[in-house]
């Protein structure tokens, strides 16, 4: 029987591989790049030339095997501008003819085969994503891992080269967020949308999509947070202007201060990131109690920040601005409210004492008499409301009769004590009365010490 006719690609192809098994250990790192480059050369005149699928599934697999190979040794050690670009170069070139090699394997090759060239272009993606793309800048890092996955066709490892990307786009912007660039951050939070997009539909393993599910997650949180403190910022931008470069006050840009610390608070509310949520809630406050004058608005605004600060117990927030400045705030508005409080009730009693001026001038009267004779007056002229608190003096041929006088007017104080008197039943005026017959035994008490 004749031999079979070798074919142009069947020979490159075996040219390739003469070349590509040459690559001993131990070799020069120099001598081997030479030999994968060469075998890379063979192996792609033997694609080029393959008439049918099967010669060139045969040749794709060799060529994703041999820049496999050669992106791992130029890898190793420094690597300059222009070997970077080589060596993401021969990265895509590695997974354009992995892919090549699988989808169209599929209908000429064996199982085995198909299965062999999937392991090799996920273990190519392991290896490329853990070791040559980690070493670069987050911004060259996401240009690189979106180039690659377009040049990347099988299902599997495309999904997870889009996860990596957003996983990339994801750590930038938090990188961004620690630096306060509010504005690159939110862009690198955007940029994950599209790779979290395409990531579920390309593949159905669970570990990968419960991955994508959390990462959507952290990317939501971190964007409204970075929403929130980039409104609350233009806020205070708008807050300092309003204080320090405006003649007049405008109340337009005053509102639009507050609107932008209530976008800042909404949010937040979206992820429940509560203290981004008391520093806003916090910043409202200021602009009632600052610019508004509203007194009562700015303490709600400020009881809430504390009380969004004590939610998140055990964590304090002693030493924070924010929180310092809320609770001197709300310290202050209690101090003035019972101040006016006292001050009101202060005014109150002056009325009331006019209208009592002969009760008060009957008690001022009697001020010279002995203490028997006081407490008869009193117990008499004004009796106490409740019907038990009776007068009880002491006999004056008892031995202890002083001690027992000082009892009758600790007693005496009990009974007319204001502390004891029913407001609502008694009224107002009986209880200034027996503020000022207190008063009366009182010092009669502290004359007797």
């Amino acid at each position: 029987m004749a031999a079979a006719v070798q074919t142009s690609s069947q020979h490159w192809r075996q040219q390739g591989n003469s070349l590509y098994t040459s690559v001993k250990e131990g070799l020069a790192p120099a001598v081997s790049k030479e030999r994968f480059k060469q075998a890379i050369q063979c192996y792609q005149r033997a694609f080029d030339s393959g008439k049918t699928e099967d010669e060139q599934a045969s040749a794709a697999k060799n060529l994703g095997m041999s820049c496999w190979r050669l992106v791992k040794l130029m890898g190793e050690g420094e690597i300059s501008y222009l070997d970077t670009y080589m060596v993401l170069y021969h990265c895509k070139e590695a997974f354009k003819f992995f892919s090549f090699a699988y989808i169209h394997g599929k209908a000429v090759k064996p199982e085995a085969w198909t299965t062999g060239v999937l392991s090799s272009t996920r273990a190519c993606w392991e290896d490329v994503s853990s070791n040559i793309l980690e070493d670069l800048e987050f911004d060259a890092r996401c240009q690189a891992l979106y180039d690659i996955a377009q040049a990347i066709e099988v299902d599997i490892v495309k999904a997870q080269s889009y996860l990596k990307l957003a996983e990339c786009h994801f750590h930038r912007g938090i990188l961004a967020l620690q630096k306060c660039d509010y504005k690159k951050c939110l862009s690198a939070m955007r940029e994950c949308y599209m790779p979290l997009n395409e990531a579920p539909r390309l593949t159905s393993e669970d570990h990968m999509l419960t991955e994508i599910r959390v990462l959507e997650s952290d990317v939501l949180m971190h964007q409204c947070m970075a929403e929130s403190i980039q409104a609350r910022a233009i806020g205070d931008s708008l807050f300092d202007k309003v204080l320090l470069e405006e003649e007049s006050l405008n109340i337009d840009m005053v509102w639009e201060v507050i609107d932008w610390y209530k976008q800042a608070t909404l949010r937040t509310r979206e992820i429940t990131e509560v203290e981004l949520e008391a520093i806003a809630v916090s910043r409202t406050g200021r602009v009632y109690d600052k610019v508004l004058k509203l007194k009562y608005k700015a303490k709600e605004y400020y009881k809430l920040a504390i009380q969004l600060a004590h939610s998140m117990y055990p964590r304090t927030f002693a030493m924070e601005e924010w929180y310092k400045e809320a609770a001197q705030m709300v310290e202050k508005y209690q101090q003035d409210t019972v101040s006016a409080e006292e001050e009101r009730k202060k005014l109150e009693k002056m009325e009331i004492l006019k209208t009592l001026e002969k009760e008060i001038k009957q008690l001022k009267d009697k001020e010279g008499s002995d203490n028997e004779d006081f407490l008869k007056f009193v117990y008499k002229t004004f009796p106490p409301k409740k019907k038990t608190n009776k007068l009880k003096l002491p006999k004056i041929a008892d031995q202890d009769f002083y001690s027992k006088m000082k009892k009758a007017l600790q007693k005496a104080v009990v009974h007319y004590h204001p502390d004891s008197v029913d407001e609502e039943k008694h009224g107002k005026k009986w209880k200034v009365l027996c503020e000022e017959i207190t008063k009366y035994f009182t010092q009669r008490y502290e004359r007797m010490k």
